[in-house]
């Protein structure tokens, strides 16, 4: 059973806003339901420890600086990055600056519905914003729509205006990740040539290369691709075949051995792809280089 813990040093100016929303009973039926939100400017020492409760919590910071601590990690928070978590599990947000403005919502998501772990994928990070005015604007109209009457168009329009939100969350962090994908994946593409070339003979298949460089499958070839104009199958069916002329031009190898050397497990598999690639068959590959 998970211990719940609720400590909160509200240092914060007069003009703070805190919003509680009771949704109408219909609203069970939407992905979200928001019930807080609130427009905070923080104060030195404002510092908030929670853990054991059932919703998601979204929290913008506006300007000045702040800090959050989640599973095990710990970032500053800076203006126009946004961060997405679990209240149930441990996590610590304060002001580390002499102020720190923030906007946030606190809701909770109907079963099936998880974009927690959509944009976190079981870690955390908080999200760079490259639209921080979009997203700000759909706070607050959270905000402005909290402070009407719970009736079911208004929690529509609120679900609506989260679903905003959280979308570019997922789209902003697919596009940080893309950015620090490329680096790794340009070393992870000249590491995998280097094993192919040594492996070559091996029954290698592309979701193996792909794991050891903790890449997935999909960022692999696309990556593979951008970097080669191949696609790591074609890229190692190439390598097979010029190894295969190779044995041919300078051996007397019989064509099935060659098959085996160059990692096919099957002869006319290979005479197929030869052929593919070179327009001709092994056998008559091998006599035209002898001519």
């Amino acid at each position: 059973m998970t211990m719940t813990t609720n400590v909160i040093h509200d240092i914060i100016s007069p003009q703070s806003v805190h919003l509680l929303h009771q949704h109408h009973p219909q609203s069970g039926k939407l992905p979200f339901r928001v019930a807080a939100c609130g427009h905070y400017y923080c104060l030195n020492g404002y510092r908030v420890q929670r853990q054991g409760l059932p919703y998601r919590l979204l929290v913008m910071s506006v300007a000045g600086k702040g800090q959050i601590t989640f599973r095990g990690q710990t970032f500053i928070l800076n203006e126009g990055q946004v961060f997405l978590l679990d209240c149930r599990e441990r996590h610590v947000y304060e002001c580390i600056g002499g102020t720190w403005e923030l906007k946030w919502i606190r809701f909770e998501e109907s079963a099936g519905v998880d974009y927690e772990g959509l944009i976190n994928e079981g870690k955390f990070h908080p999200v760079a914003l490259r639209n921080p005015g979009y997203v700000e604007e759909r706070i607050d109209l959270v905000l402005e729509l909290v402070k009407l009457s719970g009736t079911q168009a208004s929690d529509a329009k609120l679900a609506e205006a989260l679903c905003g939100i959280l979308t570019t969350l997922c789209e902003d962090k697919h596009a940080r990740d893309t950015v620090k994908l490329s680096g790794a994946a340009s070393s992870a593409i000249a590491d995998s040539i280097l094993f192919m070339e040594s492996h070559y003979r091996e029954p290698l298949t592309v979701n193996e290369i792909a794991k050891q460089h903790h890449l997935t499958t999909y960022a692999f070839i696309r990556a593979f691709k951008r970097r080669t104009g191949l696609t790591p199958y074609d890229y190692l069916m190439k390598l097979r075949i010029t190894k295969a002329r190779l044995l041919l031009e300078q051996t007397d190898l019989p064509v099935h051995e060659i098959s085996e050397r160059i990692g096919f497990q099957n002869v006319n598999n290979f005479i197929r792809k030869f052929k593919l690639l070179t327009q001709s068959t092994p056998l008559k590959y091998r006599r035209q280089y002898a001519e």
